[in-house]
C-alpha cells in the first residue's frame, strides 16, 4: 500500500492501480485507505465499488475505535474520497461527531484537512493543516498528549500536498531533532527535494533512510520498499 501511495505521489497512476489491486487480492478486508486511493484513480462503477468497500471498512474501524472509547480514534481514520454522491456528507457527519468529542485533537484537524483537500478546497485544507500543526506545537515534547511522530509526519505530508514546501521542510527538520532515526521523516524530506528537482539533497535523505534500514533491519516491508523506490527514482534523475 505504501508503494502504491508513492506511485501516486510521483505520477505513476497505472503502477499505483496495479499495486493497490494486488493488495486488495491479498488482504481484501484490511486497510480502508487502499480502497479510497484506488477509487480516486478509477471511474464510474469501479470507482463507486471501491469507495463503498472503503467506507464499509472505515465504519468498521470507527466502531472498533468507539468500543475502546477513544474519541481521537475517530480522527485517526483516513479520509480520502472520490466524488460519489453522499460520500462527503457522510464524512462531514463522521468528523463533526468526532469534533464534538475532542475539538483540540490535532489528528481530527488533519482529517478535516484531508477531506477539504479531496473536495478541492485547498484554502480550507491549508487552514486546517496549520491548525493541526499549531495544536501540536502547543504540547511539550514528551507530554502524553503530544501527537506521535506518525501523526506529525501526516501533517508534513499534507503541507507537501498543499505545496507548502518551505513549511514542510522546516517542520520535518524539527522532527529530525526529536528523532533522527524515524524513517518517514527522511522519506518526506526526500520527497520535498524531489519535487523541487533538488536531486542531490533528495538523494542524501533517502541514503540516510537506507543507512538506518541497513543498521536496524527492516521492520516494515512496505515502508522500506517505498524508500527504495524513491531512491531509485532520484537516481534516474541524476541524484
Amino acid at each position: 500500500d505504501a508503494a502504491g501511495e508513492l506511485c501516486i505521489e510521483v505520477g505513476r497512476s497505472a503502477d499505483a492501480i496495479d499495486l493497490f489491486g494486488r493488495s486488495i487480492q491479498l488482504k481484501p478486508d484490511e486497510n480502508s485507505c487502499k480502497y479510497m486511493n484506488l477509487g480516486q484513480l478509477m471511474a464510474g462503477h469501479e470507482c463507486l465499488a471501491h469507495f463503498n468497500k472503503g467506507m464499509e471498512l472505515m465504519y468498521r474501524e470507527l466502531a472498533e475505535a468507539a468500543q475502546k472509547e477513544d474519541a481521537e480514534g475517530h480522527a485517526k481514520l483516513q479520509v480520502d474520497l472520490c466524488d460519489e454522491e453522499g460520500a462527503e456528507q457522510k464524512c462531514e457527519e463522521f468528523l463533526t461527531k468526532a469534533q464534538g468529542h475532542k475539538d483540540d485533537s490535532p489528528e481530527l484537524w488533519v482529517q478535516w484537512a484531508n477531506l477539504r483537500l479531496c473536495q478541492c478546497r485547498p484554502d480550507d485544507a491549508r487552514k486546517f493543516t496549520y491548525k493541526a500543526v499549531s495544536l501540536s506545537n502547543k504540547v511539550e515534547e514528551g507530554h502524553p498528549n503530544k501527537p506521535s511522530l506518525e501523526v506529525r509526519t501526516g501533517m508534513m505530508k499534507l503541507l507537501i500536498e498543499l505545496e507548502q514546501l518551505d513549511e514542510a521542510e522546516e517542520f520535518g527538520n524539527g522532527l529530525l531533532e526529536v528523532d533522527d532515526q524515524y524513517l518517514e521523516t527522511w522519506y518526506l524530506l526526500a520527497l520535498i527535494h524531489f519535487n523541487r528537482q533538488d536531486y542531490s539533497n533528495a538523494h542524501q535523505c533517502t541514503a540516510s533512510a537506507l543507512r538506518i534500514l541497513e543498521a536496524e533491519g527492516v521492520e516494515d516491508e512496505e515502508q522500506a520498499s517505498k524508500i527504495q523506490e524513491l531512491h531509485e527514482e532520484i537516481e534516474k534523475n541524476g541524484g
